[in-house]
C-alpha cells in the first residue's frame, strides 16, 4: 500500500473522514471512497468503524459538493481513469439495506451517482462470510430495493455470487463467482453490469484475467491511493471511509496539533 505524499508534504490518513486531510492529496488523481455500511451500528459489531453515520455521511457529501466535486463517470474509467479534475467516485461494498434507507436522501440532495457491488447469491439475504469471524448480522437489498437504487439512478456492480476469496479456488469456480455473477445480475435486472470488486481485496493476475475475460470493463481492489493514467482498469485504487476515530492518538493531535 503505498501512499504519496500530498503537494504540501504531508501524507494523508490511511481512511477518509473529512475532506480537509485530503484536499491537496486528490489534486494528484482520480480517487474512489468506499463505504459499506450507512447509520447506527447495532449492538456486538466488530468493525465498529465501517458503519458511517447518515448525517456524517451527508456532511462529507455536502463538503466534497462545496469544493467543487462532482461524479466520476464510471462507464468511461476504462477509457481514461485519469477524468477532469474534481471528479470522485462513491462506491459500496455488499449491498446492504442500510446504504439504501440512509444513502439515497443524501446522494440525491447533493447531486451524486454511487455504484454498489452486489454479492448475487446473497440478494435479499444476509453478510454471512463475516459471521464465522464474530460480527454482526446486516440484511443485504432483495431485489425490489435493488430495482429502488437504480431507479434513483445509481449502478451496481459485481462483488461474486457468495464474497469468496477467489485466489483460494480453482480456476472453474472462480470462474463461475466471477463470470456467473455477471450475468445474474443482469438477467434480474436488466442492465448492464460492467463493474467488478475483488472480495476482500484478494486478487492475484489469474483472477484478473478471468475477470477480463467475463467482459467486466473495470475492477476495484482495497489498495490505497489515487488512480492515474498508469493505473490499470482493472486494479483500480481505492479509499476507505470510516468515521473518525477520537482514540487517545486522536486526541492528542486535536489538542496539542
Amino acid at each position: 500500500m503505498e501512499l504519496k505524499a500530498a503537494a504540501n508534504g504531508r501524507r494523508p490518513p490511511s481512511t477518509y473522514a473529512s475532506l480537509a486531510p485530503f484536499r491537496d492529496y486528490f489534486r494528484g488523481g482520480l480517487p474512489l471512497l468506499t463505504y459499506h455500511k450507512l447509520g447506527p451500528r447495532p449492538p456486538r459489531v466488530r468493525l465498529k468503524g465501517l458503519y458511517v453515520g447518515e448525517k456524517l455521511f451527508a456532511r462529507q457529501l455536502a463538503e466534497l459538493r462545496q469544493a467543487g466535486y462532482r461524479s466520476c463517470d464510471f462507464g468511461a474509467l476504462a477509457l481514461d481513469v485519469t477524468q477532469p479534475q474534481g471528479r470522485i467516485g462513491i462506491s459500496f461494498d455488499d449491498g446492504y439495506v442500510n446504504a439504501l434507507k440512509y444513502g439515497l436522501g443524501p446522494l440525491a440532495e447533493h447531486g451524486f451517482q454511487a455504484l454498489q457491488y452486489i454479492v448475487s447469491d446473497r440478494i435479499g439475504g444476509g453478510n454471512e462470510w463475516d459471521l464465522p469471524a464474530g460480527e454482526a448480522y446486516e440484511p443485504l437489498m432483495d431485489q425490489a430495493q435493488l430495482r429502488d437504487w437504480l431507479a434513483a439512478g445509481h449502478l451496481i456492480g459485481s462483488h461474486t455470487r457468495s464474497h469468496a476469496r477467489l485466489p483460494e479456488l480453482s480456476p472453474a469456480q472462480a470462474r463461475e463467482e466471477i463470470a456467473g455473477s455477471k450475468k445474474k445480475l443482469e438477467d434480474l435486472f436488466g442492465v448492464p453490469v460492467l463493474h467488478f470488486c475483488y472480495p476482500y481485496g484478494f486478487w492475484n493476475e489469474r483472477v484478473r484475467d478471468l475477470v477480463i475475460e467475463a467482459g467486466y470493463r473495470t475492477a476495484t481492489t482495497t489498495d490505497f491511493g489515487l488512480n492515474d493514467g498508469a493505473t490499470s482498469p482493472y486494479e483500480l485504487r481505492r479509499i476507505t471511509v470510516r468515521y473518525a476515530s477520537w482514540g487517545l492518538r486522536a486526541l492528542r493531535q486535536r489538542l496539542f496539533g
